[in-house]
């Protein structure tokens, strides 16, 4: 999620912004002690999740919080105060999505985050994904291109393991079937990460993959899945044709359909 931290006391902002950059799904795009700039960057920048202080000079967290609903109505908002008397009125008045005590400590951040997540899991995802019959992955609703072809294969196959590490030894296993495991082939799989990097960049979505030493993954509260929500259900649709652009893909399709039916 791409988080902005909105504070006139940069001591507590640098405190949660510190709990988030051990989160590979949270994002500190932003760090204001001016709401005005705060709102400018939001009219400008996709956000998904505010962290408001309150108490602020000019204008005020509470009303910046309305200005940004208006920008985008899906955001997370939530706020923090110093003082009790805001809270009840906080939640009640403006439907706040959450709101913490100051000073807080490192347990309430990572409540306050986990709650967020949970907020933005609700919300219509950008990033749409179909893994039955052909791949393919849509963006705010338009279709992706990827200029290399193995780079899309690698995403499809994260995607098949809901998140879960893909290693570079199994990515070129399956990409590269052909190929004499070697310092070559490698450079080919670094390769197909680096230009899926390049896309999801291109589309401001780089928080949906993750690329690790020797092994990949994706962020499967991210997007919206087919094969997801078949799961989700313990059911599949009747003679499904899954990921059949790859010859691997049928292997997969027995393993899902094994476990709904246990």
């Amino acid at each position: 999620m791409r988080t902005i931290l909105v504070d006139d006391e940069p001591i507590s902002m640098e405190q949660f912004e510190h709990v988030c950059s051990g989160m590979d799904d949270i994002k500190v795009v932003g760090k204001f002690n001016d709401a005005e700039k705060a709102w400018e960057y939001a009219r400008q920048n996709r956000v998904d999740f505010a962290l408001l202080d309150v108490e602020m000079p000019q204008m005020n967290g509470l009303e910046l919080g309305k200005k940004l609903k208006q920008i985008n109505e899906d955001m997370v908002l939530m706020y923090v105060t110093g003082y009790p008397k805001y809270v009840v009125d906080t939640l009640r008045l403006i439907k706040a999505d959450y709101c913490i005590m100051k000073p807080y400590d490192r347990q309430d951040a990572e409540e306050a985050i986990e709650r967020a997540r949970l907020l933005s899991g609700r919300q219509q995802k950008r990033f749409q994904v179909r893994m039955f019959g052909r791949f393919q992955v849509f963006i705010d609703g338009k279709s992706v291109t990827f200029r290399n072809a193995k780079a899309r294969e690698l995403l499809a196959l994260c995607i098949d393991h809901i998140g879960g590490l893909v290693t570079m030894e199994e990515a070129i296993d399956k990409l590269w079937e052909e190929r004499p495991y070697d310092e070559k082939v490698k450079r080919l799989y670094r390769k197909a990460v680096a230009s899926l990097q390049a896309v999801l960049k291109e589309y401001d979505m780089t928080d949906v993959f993750v690329n690790k030493r020797g092994a990949c993954c994706i962020q499967k509260d991210r997007m919206e899945c087919d094969l997801y929500a078949c799961l989700d259900m313990n059911g599949f649709p009747e003679d499904a044709e899954y990921l059949i652009d790859y010859s691997w893909g049928e292997e997969s399709i027995g393993r899902w359909t094994w476990m709904a039916g246990n």
